[in-house]
Parts: structure tokens; C-alpha cells; sequence
């Protein structure tokens, strides 16, 4: 009688190479969706202060349409320099911590996003 068990063989060798590949894949997803928020966020964050929102208005948009683990106002910092004199005003700077793997963790990196304000006149 034939024996069909070298599959199983072959799955168990494979798996310790399978794991760290699906891991690997996951988080590069992860952080493309960090990407992806911060742009977004930031572009929201520029459009509300385009139309004279207050700082607190911009904060609220750009973090809006994030959700999930990268709505945690712990780990989004959104900058809108106020001061005239500062290099970076006029513009809206969205930074994410993106998470590692599991919900609780985040890498110790950040994502960042900048859009221009950029006011339109209405005659």
C-alpha cells in the first residue's frame, strides 16, 4: 500500500520559511495603508484650511478619514504652523506611527504626508 504523507512533510519544512513571508507581506501592507492615510489626511487637512477652518478643524478633518488602529490620536500627529514667520506655514503635515503586525504595537518609524493650503479667492 502506497503511503501519501510526504505532503505533510514538505508543509511542515515550509512553514518556518511561510510564516516570516506572510508577516513580511502584512506589514508592507501596513504601512502602505499608513501612506495612504497620511496623504489623504493631509490633503483633507489643507482643503479645511483652505476654507478657513481653525486648527482644531484641520486636526479633526485630517484624522476623520483615517480608522482603525490609524484614527489613535496617540499615534497621528497633524502640524499646521500658524505662526507666518515659520518655514513650513502654509502647509498641513500629517505624521502616522504605522502599527507592527498586532494592533497594540507600532513601529518605531513615521509616515508623513505635507500638502500645500493653497486659498482661492471667490469674486
Amino acid at each position: 500500500m502506497k503511503r501519501s504523507d510526504s505532503g505533510q512533510f514538505e508543509f511542515v519544512t515550509m512553514l518556518p520559511f511561510l510564516v516570516p513571508l506572510v508577516l513580511l507581506v502584512w506589514e508592507g501592507y501596513l504601512i502602505g495603508m499608513s501612506m495612504t492615510y497620511a496623504g489623504h489626511g493631509a490633503n483633507e487637512g489643507a482643503r479645511v484650511a483652505a476654507l478657513g477652518g481653525s486648527r482644531e478643524d484641520v486636526e479633526k478633518a485630517a484624522v476623520a478619514l483615517a480608522s482603525g488602529v490609524w484614527a489613535d490620536k496617540k499615534h497621528v500627529t497633524v502640524d499646521f504652523p500658524s505662526d507666518r514667520n515659520d518655514p513650513d506655514y502654509g502647509y498641513v503635515e500629517v505624521k502616522i506611527n504605522p502599527p507592527f503586525v498586532f494592533r497594540g504595537l507600532v513601529l518605531p518609524m513615521t509616515i508623513s504626508a505635507r500638502s500645500r493650503v493653497v486659498s482661492e479667492e471667490v469674486e
